[in-house]
């Protein structure tokens, strides 16, 4: 054991508290001013790159390691670490041959054994890697982190009852242990017990909140149908959609559900969809208080700023409760001050108008008062004359504020923060995107007949109109992403070691890809057919603080012209918009680097089945894809007496949206896909296929029927499983090949 002078015994004392305080950047200076005193302490190598892999700086925490090891070769905590640090660069042969030095020169070394089995299991050797977590607990019974991982790794396998054992036992060592806690809540939704499952993740928020147990609490709340309803849980799913802590979409239903229980405001609901279509007065629809607590409920207001409402009775409220907003805003004169207590309501409503793109239904003669309310606002910004709130709100409910004349003017007037949130929404946002466009670069020529008609269609509805994005956790390497996924797939799992190319072909406003950019690090190139997509997508990369993307505009098709290659490419709901969906496949492919992966989402034949026919009785009606047209058309498919034959066309999210109904019923150009077509493709082209992005609760359910599939990637056997189970698919295929190195 080194001796420590007692000048750099203080420096590290300091620097320990630090370090343990989270103050990274102290702790690592001095514990550099400690090493220029004594240069050859292995400790302080070691502490100094623990700080600095802690800080993710894996280049230097892997020099201080190596330099621990220069000065004290025989030391199996510095080998355990470095170890560490090529797991996290995706380096799984060096960094299990490191954790085996550690063994070798200490065979109870808990750590490395718990290492080892972690690193084994993302090369896919799950047996190897059960023995080493067991060995870990021989070795150090209270060792929290190899409960866990044991854990784990017997849920991967099917074995949820020794899974929810294993989790017990770290519980029993470190009750506030909210790992432990998240993984039994998860395993225990996953046996069926929602309820225990919401109580169990509630126990943990309350201990810390992170980002896994608020994503996971987002999950159990969704399988519990919204049968939990306490004020508690309603201030939870509030902030869940607001902050976010999962997509918002997500939660829209159960929103809904959770608000239509509301004392009041369910009340409010329940007679709009009785009366509907016949109209109701102010007094009808809201009676004494409804109104008032229309604007005092935040899971309403966060409900309708967050996500698109996916519920129709709600819908249909908000439908009247719009066009009352309207009366009352027209009844109002340009010198009224008149706001009152259902501002921050309908300023909520207006922003949901937004949001969906004014898919809601309106008769002819409401639409005609719109437009006279709009244009007395446009009179008004031409005059200078004063603008009352309500005619903001009001407008902006029927019309982006946008296309009006001077609109930027109102961006200068002192408006309440419920009417400021809808200018930043309606006005500064477009034209940032408008600005942001003029910087997007021409990657292709657009010739394709089929590509430019897709184009036209998502320049004029950008998809989807998302407004929030959840943090994501970080796996630093695609093949630590890809091994978290798919544990039992059998692909080459090493990492490349150089920066990560990433292409997204066919972005759209960036929702699935600005995702992958925050879990995987890797220079990223989005590609689009559609510059209003485009100008999205970038404004929201900003707004997260993403800075290695570089947005261009053009066609999949064309991409070879651009002479890059990319270890990462991402094709989600793209192909299948193509003539020929194998030939942009291929195209693709020629541009994806030898071992290189690729995310692919193509819609199933079986489960757009509803989808197929409601398209085809949508054209013998005659309807066309204008707003007008997808609004009457909306209606009539709500009025129905039989509509729930039509299935996922009608209680589908994509529904209750402009651009996403016309993306799901009016789309210019689609195909639909049977698992045999894409294993073909696969076959014909030598690719790897690692697994399906599904649910827990989908895979849980495959495996149970198809116990000698671990990898769950026989086709065949999901080809069988989605017969039995035809809505599984029901957003599309989605899932993970790889190219042969």
């Amino acid at each position: 054991m080194q001796k420590t002078p007692p000048d750099v015994q203080r420096i590290l004392v300091d620097a320990v508290q630090h370090h343990q305080a989270g103050r990274l950047d102290e702790a690592i200076a001095l514990y550099r001013q400690a090493l220029v005193l004594s240069p050859a302490y292995v400790g302080v190598h070691n502490n100094l790159g623990t700080a600095l892999f802690e800080q993710e700086k894996l280049d230097e925490a892997e020099a201080s390691y190596r330099l621990a090891l220069t000065f004290g070769p025989g030391d199996a905590e510095s080998h355990n670490n470095l170890g560490t640090v090529f797991y996290q660069q995706g380096k799984l042969d060096a960094a299990v041959a490191r954790y085996h030095e550690a063994l070798a020169l200490r065979p109870d070394h808990a750590e490395a054994h718990a290492n080892l089995g972690a690193a084994l299991l993302s090369q896919g050797k799950a047996d190897e890697a059960l023995a080493c977590y067991r060995r870990a607990l021989v070795c150090k019974p209270d060792f929290v982190a190899a409960h866990i991982g044991l854990g784990t790794l017997l849920w991967e396998q099917g074995n949820l009852g020794e899974a929810e054992a294993a989790y017990r036992r770290a519980l029993g060592i470190d009750p506030r242990c909210t790992d432990a806690i998240d993984r039994l809540a998860a395993v225990m939704m996953m046996q069926g017990h929602a309820a225990m499952a919401l109580i169990t993740i509630w126990q943990s928020l309350q201990i810390a909140e992170t980002q896994k147990n608020k994503k996971l609490f987002v999950d159990i709340i969704r399988a519990t149908g919204g049968t939990t309803d306490n004020g508690k849980i309603r201030i939870a799913v509030s902030r869940a959609l607001t902050e976010p802590w999962a997509r918002p979409g997500d939660l829209a239903r159960i929103g809904a559900d959770l608000v239509k229980r509301t004392p009041g405001i369910g009340a409010c609901v329940t007679r709009a969809a009785e009366a509907w279509p016949q109209r109701l007065s102010a007094r009808e629809l809201f009676g004494a208080t409804g109104l008032a607590a229309l604007s005092a409920d935040p899971l309403l207001c966060g409900l309708l700023t967050s996500t698109q409402n996916t519920d129709i009775a709600l819908e249909r409220f908000l439908t009247m409760a719009r066009r009352l907003m309207l009366e009352a805003a027209a009844g109002i004169s340009s010198q009224d001050d008149e706001a009152g207590a259902s501002l921050p309501f309908y300023s909520a409503l207006a922003r949901q108008c937004f949001i969906n793109e004014y898919v809601f239904f309106h008769a002819a003669d409401e639409i005609h008062q719109a437009g006279n309310l709009r244009d007395s606002l446009i009179k008004a910004l031409e005059t200078g004359m004063k603008v009352p709130p309500f005619w903001v709100i009001a407008v902006a409910a029927y019309f982006p504020l946008y296309a009006l004349p001077l609109s930027g003017r109102l961006l200068a007037m002192p408006w309440p923060t419920p009417v400021a949130a809808i200018l930043a929404q309606q006005i500064a946002e477009p034209q940032e995107e408008d600005r942001l466009r003029a910087t997007i670069a021409r990657a292709t020529p657009i010739d394709n007949a089929v590509s430019r008609m897709v184009r036209d269609q998502y320049e004029e509805n950008p998809y989807p109109r998302w407004v929030r994005m959840p943090p994501v956790e970080s796996a630093n390497t695609v093949t630590g992403y890809l091994s978290r996924k798919f544990p039992f797939a059998s692909f080459q799992r090493e990492s490349s070691g150089h920066r990560t190319e990433l292409l997204s072909a066919g972005c759209g406003t960036g929702q699935v890809v600005l995702e992958i950019a925050m879990a995987i690090k890797a220079r990223l190139l989005a590609v689009d057919l559609s510059l209003s997509s485009l100008g999205y997508a970038k404004r929201k990369t900003r707004e997260l603080g993403l800075t290695s993307i570089e947005f261009a505009q053009g066609d999949l098709l064309e991409l070879g012209v651009i002479g890059r290659h990319f270890d990462v490419i991402e094709c989600s709901g793209v192909l299948h918009h193509l003539a020929d969906p194998f030939a942009g496949w291929r195209v693709l492919l020629s541009l994806l680097r030898p071992g290189g992966f690729m995310l692919v989402g193509l819609y199933s034949q079986a489960a757009r089945r509803d989808i197929a026919r409601t398209r085809h009785l949508i054209a013998e009606r005659g309807f066309g894809a204008s707003p007008d047209e997808i609004r009457r058309c909306r209606q009539e498919l709500l009025d129905l007496k039989d509509r729930e034959k039509l299935g996922i066309a009608v209680t589908s999210s994509d529904f209750f949206g402009m651009s996403t109904c016309r993306d799901l019923l009016f789309h210019t150009q689609e195909q639909e896909m049977t698992l045999s077509d894409i294993a073909a493709f696969l076959e014909g082209n030598a690719l790897t296929f690692l697994g399906f992005e599904v649910e827990d609760s989908v895979l849980h359910a495959y495996r149970k029927n198809f116990p000698d599939d671990r990898a769950a990637t026989s086709l065949n056997h999901w080809q069988a499983f989605e017969q039995e189970n035809p809505g599984t698919f029901a957003a599309m295929y989605i899932f993970w090949v790889q190219k042969p190195a």
